[in-house]
């Protein structure tokens, strides 16, 4: 799904299987089977350190929505190092795979989400980590 890193940057089109939604500032893709995928980035003219972005997502999954901490890595891309974590949980009814990774520079933060239902989630995630490293924008 995103091995050569076309997922992952605006000048190429999107990786085989997924389309990118129009209209958006952001990246946004879907696939066939309701897999998504967002990149965001944003500025922080705080330029609050990797660790407190981190520190934000994994709270706002694992405390307010109540997923639960599954795996977390590092990730070193042409953004510098980030850090990456999945987490599961379910919601209305299904098992959901969320993937979160995020970069921290100066004042700039780019974020990667990947969810997906739990059975696509895991055809898909490992590529999707492997993505990771392409990640510019």
């Amino acid at each position: 799904m995103c091995r050569a890193g076309r997922l992952c940057h605006r000048t190429h089109g999107p990786a085989e299987g997924l389309l990118e939604l129009e209209g958006r500032h952001d990246f946004q893709a879907v696939t066939a089977d309701d897999a998504r995928v967002w990149i965001r980035q944003f500025s922080d003219r705080n330029e609050a350190p990797l660790a407190f972005w981190v520190g934000v997502l994994e709270h706002e999954f694992t405390t307010k929505r109540g997923y639960e901490l599954v795996k977390k890595g590092d990730v070193n891309a042409s953004l510098g190092l980030g850090t990456w974590f999945e987490c599961a949980a379910n919601v209305r009814g299904d098992r959901i795979g969320y993937l979160a990774a995020v970069w921290a520079s100066g004042s700039d933060i780019t974020v990667v989400e990947f969810v997906a239902r739990a059975e696509v989630f895991a055809t898909r995630v490992d590529d999707v980590r492997a993505a990771l490293t392409t990640v510019r924008m």
